[in-house]
């Protein structure tokens, strides 16, 4: 077969597939494009917000127990498959967590922050008020809670003993 030939057999039949994809390809765009036809549809309203629920105050026991659980289940995950979870999903499906912390339970936004190849992660807890006396938590695959009042923790800040 020459270049510019046109294909014959299973060629031919593909190159008729592919220009009806091409024009049906098109013919979807004009039709997005243009619209569905009828008459151009009026704002729909939106539903004012509701209140938000009150949030819970931050419980700062619940918080540390909640971030003992989550360091405690990433060990024994870490022991079983070599790496640290990537979700609070992966330890709940090992049975190495019950549940993932929950702002309700805590006061506290508690997130899991994995390394991108899961040789390490960290647990940031967040009070769900701030303010300057709530203290926020930090800790990672040392199993070591640290503090810091009113700020964000971070691997320097102090220690806590529980």
């Amino acid at each position: 077969m020459s270049f510019g030939a046109r294909p014959r057999g299973r060629g031919a039949a593909a190159l008729c597939i592919m220009r009806a994809m091409r024009s049906g390809v098109a013919f979807l765009v004009v039709i997005i494009l243009a619209g569905c036809g009828g008459e151009p549809q009026a704002p729909q309203q939106t539903a004012s917000p509701s209140p938000t629920a009150p949030q819970k105050a931050p419980d700062e026991p619940a918080a540390l127990a909640a971030i003992a659980e989550v360091n405690s289940g990433q060990m024994d995950y870490f022991d079983r498959n070599r790496r640290y979870a990537l979700t609070y999903d992966e330890m709940i499906e090992m049975l190495f967590l019950k549940e993932e912390p929950a702002i309700e339970k805590t006061g506290y936004d508690i997130r899991l922050r994995p390394a991108a190849d899961a040789a390490s992660y960290v647990i940031l807890a967040v009070p769900s008020t701030p303010s300057p006396e709530v203290r926020h938590f930090f800790s990672d695959q040392t199993g070591t809670i640290r503090a810091e009042q009113g700020k964000d923790a971070n691997a320097q800040s102090p220690a806590i003993s529980q």
